[in-house]
């Protein structure tokens, strides 16, 4: 098996010791720009795409920048190649619709995995659980939140050089951080309503929106906020969901989900790796290598990874960007 890589910056290079280890043999072929370093030995490089589907991988992984996104799906949706896409699809509405576009014309398109990788942290299908067989009632309200200090998500980089830090390279906290708005979706439903606000973070001295606040909302409920920022500086990210019978607490940091009733906490088990986050990579891999294989459906096809994608673009023209 073949595998090529597109982008090969500290995600890229993450996939490619992921492949390597759920499969030793496998070849690896990377587009990148001229001089990138790489940690990654045996590794064949090509300057652009072209040439490297030329020699017809079996697989291919998006992980450039999110607003170069599109580039490489026009050219490796037709080719027919299975494709593992990094969050966000692409990074602007005009993308989006040229996306569409292409899928309509491919019947069928190829085999594709979207990399909203939270949908495979244990302690969160858990409390999808929660959610979906009704131990929490009647669903009202949820918050959703994650925050981090920008400069230190890779340390020893300028943060003001990486793609988060500009608009046009799909950089800023609402398409950045979209796990949350996928989240959303994943664990009420589809929603359309939704407000947004964006602001900046003079600290950081980055072009792109630092912190957000977003409001969902549909007939009958839940309404679901979910909050974002460049700006925590400490790491959070946690959600709570307000059922009529019981609430739900999940906490990233205190790696930890209860469930509240009017007498009782419980603190609820979710099994191995529930909250391992570099397992989620992982797993989201092994599941692609397996329909790959196998030619079974995804968990998340691109076109389930282009809804959520559309909903953090419809948070950008609403708040105004």
């Amino acid at each position: 098996m073949r595998a090529l890589i597109i982008g090969f910056g500290s995600i890229g290079q993450r996939h490619a010791r992921n492949l390597r280890a759920l499969q030793p043999d496998i070849e690896l072929m990377v587009v990148a720009r001229a001089g990138a370093p790489t940690a990654v030995p045996d590794v064949m490089r090509f300057d652009d795409l072209p040439s490297a589907l030329r020699q017809a991988p079996s697989l291919a992984i998006v992980a450039t920048p999110s607003g170069q996104h599109w580039e490489a799906l026009e050219q490796l949706l037709p080719a027919g190649v299975p494709t593992y896409i990094e969050k966000p699809v692409v990074a602007t509405e005009a993308q989006a619709a040229r996306l569409e576009a292409l899928l309509a014309r491919l019947a069928p398109a190829p085999l594709t995995l979207v990399g909203c990788n939270l949908r495979h942290l244990p302690s969160l299908v858990r409390l999808r659980e929660l959610c979906r067989t009704g131990r929490l009632g009647n669903i009202v309200r949820a918050v959703l939140e994650v925050g981090q200090w920008l400069p230190d998500w890779r340390p020893g980089r300028d943060h003001r050089q990486g793609y988060s830090a500009h608009p046009e390279m799909g950089g800023g906290v609402i398409l950045d951080l979209m796990h949350e708005l996928d989240q959303a979706r994943w664990l009420f439903g589809e929603f359309d309503r939704l407000h947004a606000m964006a602001g900046q973070a003079d600290a950081l001295e980055i072009a792109s929106e630092a912190v957000a606040g977003i409001l969902l909302g549909r007939a009958g409920g839940p309404v679901v906020s979910v909050n974002l920022d460049y700006v925590a500086r400490r790491r959070i990210r946690r959600y709570c969901v307000v059922g009529d019978q019981a609430t739900a607490e999940w906490d990233l940091g205190l790696q930890r989900l209860t469930l509240g009733t009017p007498d009782h906490l419980e603190i609820v088990e979710c099994g191995d790796a529930a909250f391992d986050m570099s397992a989620t990579y992982v797993s989201a891999l092994r599941e692609f290598l397996r329909c790959v294989r196998t030619g079974e459906r995804s968990s998340q096809d691109i076109r389930d990874g282009l809804e959520s994608t559309r909903l953090a673009l419809r948070a950008r023209q609403q708040a105004g960007l």
